[in-house]
């Protein structure tokens, strides 16, 4: 009788402790992840030079819960961001937030202002925000110039698109930058008595970056989770140098760490809380020819990057309404790999590999059921005149998010591979609260066993 009191005893306790654990943890969580709505994101980037094919007014704004403008850059000589350099980019951009929220079907969509590499000057941009991040008085040029444009255009926030950060001091001066950027957002807000603008950064797909002159290059974790609303991880573009045929975007990769499913991993093991991570799918495909057409499966030599197309007008870019059209010949071969999540097709010595509607749906599923806050597709015009890829996106996303956010459920099964637990780490919060609910319980069934 003495011991089965003692028992019961200790399973209160250990259930009172559990209790005050959860408790701790949900108002942890709450500070960190701020205002992020338990909608979470569903967010598309929009470039303007895509205008023709994917007009503003064409875009079904009921698929997005925000819409990126991509992008402005920084102005090399002043620091400051860089306005459009023709009248009618000026016009799409004082245009894009009132087109955007004036659209039908009463949907709320927030428009976020990108500022960014130039993508056709990646060295001479990347430097010019090296410089700016790197003197205070630079920073200050730039954050406010950032504001003004944000509120003067009708923007809900604003995001940096630096790629990427080249040197230990980069990222310390990166730090150095949103944490003055959140602030003057913050004073921002009490002058004018409104919502402060949004704050995003979209990053590589990885906290730490490979390949790079400085081998221990990582980004300053406690800043972004301090003073961003969330992280976009460019999980895509892996291999668009590789002389072999590859998914580029792939879910999962066994034999490397260029994957989505370890970009993840990374931000969350080094301490970004889940809520403030978003993953990038891409509505582009990339290409290659072939070396021998007869070698046509995964890891087959090319001989050079695919054809520039129309509406990526980049060589080895195929954006998913041209692959559509290739889909429709006889003579096109599609393949689906279970093991990274990801479709190829091949067509003589054209071989390309892309995202479908499935991989899309795969994806999603793996976003929600880790509990992240969304997903960012890139970029919508790329998308086919029905929004295929973005419907299927947007009809997974409801599916699964409202389930996995009512469950709380944590991990991912990679299918015919390793169990991956995305908060098994010692950088994160939830992987010490879930570590310690085992062994508590591991606790219970060995006092009731000895009862």
């Amino acid at each position: 009788m003495e011991q089965e009191r003692v028992g019961a005893a200790m399973i209160f306790l250990i259930l009172a402790f559990l209790s005050e654990v959860s408790a701790s943890m949900s108002q942890q969580q709450q500070q960190q992840c701020g205002g992020a709505s338990s909608a979470g994101v569903r967010a598309g980037y929009w470039q303007p030079s895509g205008s023709h094919y994917s007009p503003l007014g064409s875009i079904d704004t009921s698929l997005y819960s925000h819409l990126y403008y991509s992008s402005l850059s920084i102005d090399e000589t002043r620091c400051s961001v860089a306005l459009p350099s023709s009248g009618e980019e000026s016009s799409i951009l004082s245009n894009f937030s009132s087109s955007i929220k004036s659209s039908g079907g009463g949907f709320v969509v927030k428009t976020i202002l990108s500022i960014g590499t130039d993508e056709f000057r990646e060295d001479v941009s990347n430097a010019a925000f090296s410089r700016m991040a790197s003197e205070k008085n630079l920073r200050r040029a730039f954050i406010n110039s950032s504001i003004e444009l944000a509120r003067a255009n009708g923007f809900d926030g604003l995001d940096l698109a630096w790629r990427f950060p080249a040197t230990q001091l980069d990222m310390e001066n990166l730090g150095a930058l949103l944490t003055e950027w959140r602030a003057e957002i913050m004073e921002d807000s009490t002058n004018r008595s409104s919502e402060p603008l949004l704050l995003t950064a979209t990053v590589y797909f990885s906290n730490h970056l490979f390949d790079m002159a400085d081998t221990n290059l990582n980004y300053p974790i406690d800043d972004m989770s301090s003073s961003l609303d969330w992280v976009n991880i460019i999980t895509f573009g892996m291999h668009k140098n590789s002389n072999v045929t590859t998914a580029d975007a792939p879910l999962y990769d066994k034999d490397s760490h260029f994957s989505a499913s370890y970009g993840v991993v990374s931000w969350l093991d080094a301490g970004l809380p889940p809520c403030k991570l978003v993953m990038g799918i891409p509505l582009f495909g990339r290409s290659w020819f072939l070396r021998n057409k007869d070698k046509n499966g995964l890891g087959a030599p090319t001989a050079a990057a695919g054809t520039k197309q129309r509406k990526s007008n980049q060589i080895g870019i195929i954006a998913y309404a041209e692959i559509e059209e290739y889909l429709k010949s006889q003579s096109v071969f599609v393949t689906h790999d279970d093991q990274s999540v990801a479709d190829y097709f091949y067509s003589g010595d054209l071989w390309v590999s892309f995202d479908s509607a499935v991989v899309v749906q795969e994806k999603v599923e793996f976003v929600a059921k880790s509990q992240l806050l969304g997903y960012f597709l890139s970029t919508i015009s790329f998308d086919d005149s029905n929004y295929t890829l973005s419907k299927q996106a947007s009809q997974s996303w409801n599916q699964y998010h409202v389930s996995s956010y009512a469950q709380g459920s944590f991990g991912i099964m990679q299918e015919g591979a390793i169990i991956q637990d995305l908060h098994a780490s010692t950088g994160s919060p939830s992987s010490w609260y879930s570590k310690t609910l085992s062994y508590l319980l591991l606790s219970i069934i060995l006092v009731l066993e000895v009862l």
